[in-house]
């Protein structure tokens, strides 16, 4: 039968279109000088923006089924104020609470420490080569569904 492999061929294209979803990363304008990016883990703007190595956890990790942990991201210039819009790497989509603390920070006026009182303890700091400093502050996350997954046998 020579009609075979095209229809193996279109059968693997439809299943590798069902599979890929778009990304909905994006950026959140507030107005001049406030906004937030919000970025699904793996996404190519979490790159772009330089923050490949931030430590999400996955919520699907066979180990911690369910449990996981989302990342804000900010960059701090050499006197500790932010340099451009924090990043939020949410892997459930964005928390309100988290959204709506991000949108009071200010490019240029905010600083490291009213970040501090903003969020918990709990940060990363990496110091960047232009003297600034790059911190991420893990949010924790727990996914009912995964954990359902593993509860019921699922793997």
């Amino acid at each position: 039968m020579k009609s075979a492999p095209f229809i193996l061929a279109l059968l693997a294209c439809g299943l590798t279109a069902c599979a890929t979803r778009p990304d909905s990363s994006r950026y959140v304008s507030l107005g001049p000088k406030r906004g937030y990016y919000v970025i699904e883990p793996g996404s190519p703007l979490q790159d772009k923006l330089g923050y490949g190595l931030a430590p999400v956890h996955d919520t699907a990790s066979p180990l911690h089924r369910g449990y996981g942990s989302d990342v804000i991201a900010f960059r701090f210039n050499r006197a500790g104020a932010l340099t451009t819009p924090p990043a939020y790497l949410a892997q459930l989509g964005p928390d309100r609470s988290i959204t709506w603390r991000l949108a009071s920070m200010v490019q240029g006026t905010t600083t490291w420490s009213e970040v501090q009182r903003t969020f918990a303890a709990g940060n990363q700091r990496l110091p960047q080569p232009d003297g600034g400093l790059l911190v991420y502050h893990e949010v924790p996350v727990y996914n009912a569904l995964e954990d359902s997954f593993s509860t019921n046998g699922c793997r």
